[in-house]
């Protein structure tokens, strides 16, 4: 199969660029408009890596923590809408036995894919091992200590398609929790925490290598304190998640982050609850009501309770609060990520050999207009 569309190679758009696919949806070859059949015509639209989604909730209307196959399938194939061909299905501080039926239903989904949806690369565990102090829109009541035990019976339960992790380094016995995670293949992402920069350090020395979305709910730093953010910022060995949607963080920090950082270890992520792609109107985090109104959910309160954002928004943003070319802004959303949980080889970029995971996007409209995952369209406006 073979698609036109604009591509970037070698850091400069080439117009009239031609993709093609064998029967395995892998990428063939990437070159200049020649003769032959073209089986989908994208002249004047830029073709850019499936966007790479290390941190959702959910989106229209299902929450991955509902439990159900269909929840799981509404949520990934929303977010396949607007771009995004890979997620890690991730879920929130709850009762082990929620959380078993989330993962049971993930995992359902993962081993037998539909064709229109996301392909979900793995699960998430946003918690239950963070602090209360610091736990934003996570609930409190199931907040508890890290438990190898328990993870172990998670990874058992979702057939090892646990793949990241967060937590807050500063609680008792997290350290050897997070050296026993890493040993077992897991990201470990540092949030949900007021820890101070020293025991930052210490996580990240025991094999953390991430913190969940930068600034919020983490020790913020000062010229005198460094808090979790400036011992982020500052260890060239992790990544760190950035929410940019304008609310999470002002378009200034993200700009700030981006140059601290470097854009090979800044990785975009959604946030995104079940009200993403949905009306105004009232949704739920967590088993508690959010509101979501004009671009933003919160809790009744008026804390942030995740996002509605979506991948391509996440895209388009960056490159305007942070002044990155085309190039780096697909580093970000789609790359990084990739490399980050052992899929460099096979997702993130469009190149030979690469699955053909494509999104199609109308630059003037800022649209999703066409979505292939593993060379099959999944979605076309």
């Amino acid at each position: 199969m073979r698609i036109i569309a604009k591509v970037l190679q070698k850091a400069t758009i080439v117009p009239d660029s031609i993709i093609e696919f064998d029967d395995e949806g892998l990428i063939t070859g990437v070159f200049e408009k020649a003769s032959g059949p073209i089986d989908f015509e994208f002249s004047g639209l830029l073709a850019v890596p499936g966007f790479v989604d290390l941190h959702v909730h959910g989106a229209g209307g299902a929450d991955f923590m509902d439990g159900t196959v269909e929840a799981v399938r509404t949520a990934a194939r929303t977010h396949a809408r607007f771009g995004t061909t890979s997620l890690l299905a991730t879920t929130l501080t709850a009762e082990r036995d929620k959380i078993d039926r989330s993962l049971s239903a993930i995992t359902e989904v993962i081993e037998s894919p539909a064709h229109d949806e996301a392909a979900i690369r793995g699960i998430h565990l946003e918690g239950p091992y963070i602090c209360r102090n610091r736990r934003g829109a996570q609930p409190e009541g199931p907040i508890r200590s890290p438990d190898i035990a328990e993870l172990d019976h998670w990874i058992n339960l979702s057939k090892g398609w646990v793949k990241q992790i967060t937590l807050a380094p500063e609680i008792p016995g997290a350290v050897h929790f997070i050296e026993h995670a890493s040993r077992r293949g897991i990201n470990v992402s540092i949030g949900h925490t007021d820890a101070s920069s020293s025991e930052v350090n210490s996580a990240i020395f025991a094999g953390a290598r991430m913190g969940t979305h930068l600034f919020n709910a983490m020790s913020p730093m000062t010229h005198r304190s460094p808090g979790a953010v400036g011992a982020l910022l500052a260890d060239d060995r992790t990544y760190c998640e950035l929410i940019c949607d304008g609310f999470h963080v002002d378009k200034v920090v993200v700009k700030v982050a981006v140059q601290a950082k470097g854009v090979d270890r800044i990785v975009l992520i959604t946030d995104a609850m079940s009200g993403t792609a949905m009306p105004d109107g009232d949704y739920q985090l967590g088993g508690t009501k959010v509101i979501v109104d004009r671009g933003t959910a919160r809790f009744v309160d008026g804390t942030l309770a995740g996002s509605v954002l979506t991948m391509n928004g996440a895209f388009n943003n960056v490159q305007n609060f942070a002044g990155l070319s085309i190039e780096d802004a697909v580093k970000v959303s789609s790359l990084n990520a990739a490399n980050l949980i052992g899929l460099g080889s096979e997702i993130g970029s469009i190149e030979q050999g690469k699955k053909g995971d494509i999104t199609i996007l109308d630059q003037a409209a800022g649209s999703v207009e066409a979505v292939f995952r593993d060379g099959r369209v999944i979605f076309r406006r």
